[in-house]
This record gives structure tokens, C-alpha cells and sequence, in this order.
């Protein structure tokens, strides 16, 4: 991404790719959500920004619909997680 935005070197198919093998992967959106849903929400955050700033020129309207579902789905983890720190439930 920071490549991206700077020097204009990654292709559509290389943000497609990084989209299907950690984002819509399922084992993989099982892996982050127990173990690190921090980086999964990181990572559906910049291709979101990548698409919108048009680096990602040509995302499928069916992919930018599941990021937004999964990023979605990972707030309201992270935050359930808070909420349960906080109260110590």
C-alpha cells in the first residue's frame, strides 16, 4: 500500500490477490479473528483506502461489498472484546 501510494507500483490483480488469500479466505478470517483481529481490520482498512483512492482502480462492487462486511464483522469483535476487558466479563 505505502509503495502504492508513493511510486504507483501495485497492479489490480496484486490488491485482488492480498484480498482473496487474508481477507475472504475463510480459514484465514477464522485465524485473525481468534488470534488477531487487529491486523485483519488493518488490512480491510487499506484495501478499502486503496480502492477508494483509486490506487485499486478496478475492485469488483461484490469484493468492496465483503470488505466492508468483514470489516464490519471486526469492529464489532474488537469491540465486544473492550466491552468484556472493561466490565471483566
Amino acid at each position: 500500500f505505502g509503495y502504492d501510494a508513493t511510486a504507483q507500483i501495485i497492479d489490480d490483480w496484486m490488491y485482488q490477490e492480498v484480498t482473496e488469500a487474508y481477507v475472504l479466505d475463510p480459514a484465514m478470517q477464522e485465524f485473525f479473528q481468534e488470534s488477531n483481529p487487529w491486523a485483519l481490520r488493518a488490512i480491510t482498512e487499506r484495501l478499502m483506502e486503496a480502492a477508494d483512492r483509486e490506487m485499486w482502480e478496478n475492485p469488483s462492487e461484490e469484493t468492496l461489498k465483503e470488505l466492508r462486511r468483514i470489516y464490519l464483522r471486526t469492529e464489532a469483535v474488537l469491540e465486544e472484546r473492550q466491552e468484556r476487558q472493561v466490565t471483566g466479563d
